[in-house]
């Protein structure tokens, strides 16, 4: 189970570029580099905001992720504390990375039940969201797939578990 707080409400069409501009991608391999520079042009306030909680989450629109296939959005996301993204949709692209590194993602088509500032618990399990904050639940839907992989830390962390059950058998 995912907690946090709403600590972002974006739009519709947050694209990469918005998330991690492309003229960072040449300067550095590090993951953790692209979190100093997440949202710098589109939202300043964007990292301020995450530092505060001990886990972020992001609100969104339609098509979250939008653009080019940079897996630098991902780490730009992850290193500003942010565990998981709640918008109405995502690209297949974005989602994958995600997939690949455990940055969960719960499509809602509905957003009105969650909002900035509400203390939320994501429950991948029961498929629900909890809002604290409001005293209520939100059910989503998700493939079985992505939530034991979500569940597992994303896809590197699920291959390497089954991987070490493999190797432990006798």
């Amino acid at each position: 189970m995912l907690s946090g707080t709403i600590t972002t409400v974006f739009g519709d069409d947050i694209n990469t570029d918005d998330i991690i501009p492309a003229f960072r991608l040449q300067q550095s391999n590090e993951p953790e580099y692209f979190g100093s520079y997440a949202f710098e042009k589109f939202d300043p306030e964007f990292r301020a905001r995450s530092a505060q909680r001990e886990t972020s989450i992001v609100l969104a629109g339609k098509n979250f992720g939008c653009g080019s296939s940079r897996e630098q959005a991902v780490y730009a996301l992850q290193y500003n504390r942010v565990a998981c993204v709640i918008a109405e949709s995502f690209p297949d692209i974005f989602s994958r990375n995600c997939l690949a590194n455990g940055l969960t993602l719960v499509a809602l088509p509905d957003r009105s039940g969650v909002g900035m500032g509400d203390e939320v618990e994501v429950d991948l399990a029961a498929g629900v969201i909890r809002n604290q904050t409001r005293g209520t639940t939100i059910p989503f839907l998700m493939k079985e797939e992505d939530r034991r992989t979500f569940q597992a830390g994303g896809m590197t962390a699920r291959v390497r578990v089954h991987l070490e059950e493999i190797l432990t058998r006798k």
